[in-house]
């Protein structure tokens, strides 16, 4: 059974970035079970590589379908943001675990799990969810 599992209250109206949240649900239980496991460092530093490689793809591509769907530029600013600090975050998490901090397993999931995926999710991200299908963008022809 999954540590968290991805439902349609996670959606944000694109087949994209809904399938990229759904893999970094895949990410974070994979890392789950290797921590809760006592999977090998190895092991525990391919996924937290694995989750910074796909951390920058994703908000790379979010950022792009914010902007495609004429989401405001404020709130994309805010969004930009929070996408660097989330990535300075798990890069911390990262160097922190190569430099031998092995004891931060909770704090890890914590963060993935309340601050990523429930408050950044469920947060941030659903407010762009309605421009993803035009409802509340300006007319545009190109989508």
């Amino acid at each position: 059974m999954a540590f968290v599992d991805w439902d349609a209250t996670y959606s944000v109206k694109s087949e994209v970035l809904d399938r990229q949240h759904q893999k970094m649900f895949q990410i974070v239980n994979h890392l789950h079970e290797a921590i809760f496991a006592k999977r090998a460092k190895a092991e525990l530093e391919s996924v937290i590589g694995d989750l910074m490689e796909y951390t920058r793809t994703h908000f790379a591509e979010e950022e792009r379908q914010m902007a495609q769907h004429h989401f405001p530029e404020a709130k994309l600013a805010e969004h930009r943001d929070a996408h660097q600090q989330l990535v300075r975050q798990v890069e911390d998490i990262a160097n922190r675990f190569r430099n031998g901090d092995q004891r931060m397993a909770a704090e890890v999931m914590c963060f993935l799990v309340g601050e990523w995926l429930m408050k950044h999710i469920l947060s941030m991200d659903k407010q762009y969810a309605p421009y993803m299908k035009g409802a509340g963008s300006p007319p545009h022809a190109a989508d």
